[in-house]
């Protein structure tokens, strides 16, 4: 399939490619009810095949939104055997790539959710290698530059073992788990626009964390609220929280972009709530890197073309960061190996 085989104006409706999960009552009847009081021009475009010149996107943007989650403590590919997907190396070199395409376009990364491996066991028990693969991941999130990490319940485990170490703040948000080093939100502010991004998890079902406190997603409003009014564009991350986050969207039309994890095997066409938040699809454990190149319109969100890059063998590594899943992978044989034999 080429680049850009699929491209569609509003109202937008989701398209599912291949094998699907099921998708939750309320983000199906969200679907169907989306349209904006205002049509703009909306469009989603797929690229999975050809080399990387071919996949990048030179399209206008007044800000370019790169998102991903769902790692689950891993910075290697999905470890499919026919077609490994996903992995920091490529993705980092695809956004890179993609900000020497386009000069002077400010861009921010962000990440829906457990991208760290629940280190907890419903026994209560921390495995040791888990915590070896989420310390990796943490050197990794600092080498690629996350402006937003979303805190998904599966996350808590991870980040109450992680070893205290030198660097700055990890750039954890939520607005419904508090917790050490976990911040309502952050702003970022990328060529005059103050990006706001604040997230939301469902409660899951992991053991109680000591010093972490999962709140019911529904009250994050609050939170949005004062965030709004800080910030020229609102991200709202969510993991497992596709209900939630419809509802969100909703009632507070000061969200501009909604970024849904929750584990998405599928392409979906970005859409319009009802109250003109474009909703994104984040894909499963990163294997396609989303791409949200938005038009403004005096700190509005105008328009704009959402994409889906597959992150497959025909992608290049960033060496550095592929050197990194390396030394990785070598010392979580050895620990593994060393606790549960050859």
């Amino acid at each position: 399939m080429p680049v850009s085989p699929l491209r569609m104006a509003v109202p937008l409706v989701l398209l599912a490619l291949g094998a699907c999960a099921p998708k939750g009552a309320a983000l199906q009847s969200l679907a169907a009810s989306a349209a904006p009081a205002v049509p703009q021009a909306l469009v989603g475009e797929l690229a999975i095949d050809g080399p990387l010149g071919k996949r990048l996107s030179k399209a206008p943007a007044d800000l370019v939104i790169f998102y991903g989650g769902e790692q689950k403590g891993s910075l290697e590919t999905c470890g499919c055997p026919k077609r490994p997907r996903g992995s920091f190396a490529r993705m980092d070199a695809y956004v890179d790539a993609s900000r020497a395409a386009n000069p002077g376009v400010p861009d921010v990364l962000v990440n829906a959710g457990y991208w760290l491996q629940d280190a907890m066991g419903f026994d209560g028990v921390v495995r040791d290698d888990v915590l070896l693969g989420n310390a990796w991941m943490v050197k990794g999130v600092r080498a690629v530059g996350w402006d937003a990490l979303n805190v998904g319940a599966p996350d808590i485990a991870g980040l109450a073992h992680l070893a205290p170490s030198e660097g700055p703040p990890l750039p954890l948000v939520s607005a419904n788990v508090e917790g050490p080093g976990i911040n309502r939100w952050v702003i970022v502010d990328r060529g005059g626009v103050k990006v706001g991004i604040t997230g939301v998890t469902a409660q899951g079902q992991s053991l109680d964390v000591p010093g972490y406190t999962i709140r019911a997603p529904a009250s994050a409003g609050a939170v949005i609220d004062a965030l709004a009014e800080q910030a020229d564009v609102v991200v709202l991350l969510a993991y497992g929280a596709t209900e939630s986050a419809v509802k969100l969207a909703a009632s507070h039309p000061s969200v501009d972009v909604v970024v849904d994890a929750a584990l998405h095997r599928e392409w979906q066409d970005p859409f319009y709530t009802p109250a003109n938040a474009v909703w994104v699809g984040s894909h499963l454990q990163t294997m396609r890197l989303g791409e949200l190149r938005l038009d403004l319109d005096d700190g509005r969100v105008a328009g704009g073309l959402s994409r889906q890059i597959d992150l497959d063998p025909d992608m290049p590594d960033d060496p550095a960061l592929l050197a990194m899943q390396k030394q990785a992978r070598t010392e979580l044989d050895a620990s593994q190996q060393a606790l549960y034999g050859p």
